[in-house]
């Protein structure tokens, strides 16, 4: 597994670690994680799109989430997600910004409820933003 991360992402986290006060041991495991989001995106599994929208105001009506995903051990497991509040504001997330202050990349199995789509319409939007 690569766990040497290219210079920007490196500085992101070394910042991220030391606003957080992290002991080596909850660096180590957080750079861990990461490397492993980077092994999967970087490998040759299957993608799958998926969205939800918050329609009943669960979480932020009108809010969107898109995924893309792969499969590992009979789970669905994000690799990149995009967050649209209601506002308009979007947020992405993937392993060279796993997360920030205002949220991160989901760490649990996605629903197989969610709504499948396009590759084409998880990347127009992916390709429309920019990290920070």
């Amino acid at each position: 597994m690569v766990t040497d991360f290219p210079p920007d992402v490196e500085a992101y986290y070394r910042r991220l670690a030391a606003q957080r006060h992290w002991p080596h041991e909850t660096e180590a495991a957080f750079r861990a994680s990461v490397a492993r989001y980077r092994a999967l995106d970087e490998g040759a599994g299957l993608r799958q799109y998926y969205e939800y929208v918050d329609h009943e105001g669960l979480v932020d009506e009108g809010a969107r989430w898109l995924w893309e995903a792969v499969v590992v051990e009979h789970e669905t497991v994000a690799i990149k997600q995009i967050e649209l509040d209601s506002s308009g504001a979007v947020r992405r997330y993937w392993w060279r910004n796993i997360e920030d202050e205002a949220g991160g990349l989901t760490d649990q199995a996605l629903d197989p409820g969610l709504t499948a789509v396009s590759r084409s319409t998880f990347y127009a939007l992916w390709e429309s933003t920019t990290d920070k």
